[in-house]
């Protein structure tokens, strides 16, 4: 869990060398190795996402909502 700005910062560095990682495999790799070995990297970017999300106070719901509405 994100409790100040300096975690959120070092966060957000990790979530950016992860999706430069999947990013590096998705080149690299064939697609059978790729489908194999992306799941772990794409869950712990999700969850990465979602600790900056809840720090920041976004919600899954606002989003969609804003998404709705225009916003």
């Amino acid at each position: 869990m994100i409790k100040n700005h300096r975690q959120l910062e070092v966060t957000q560095e990790q979530l950016q060398r992860l999706e430069h990682a999947l990013e590096e495999l998705r080149h690299a790799a064939a697609d059978a190795e790729f489908r194999s070995q992306s799941p772990p990297i794409v869950e712990h970017i999700r969850r990465l996402r979602n600790e900056i999300d809840v720090y920041l106070g976004i919600s899954g719901a606002e989003l969609v909502s804003g998404a709705i509405h225009g916003q």
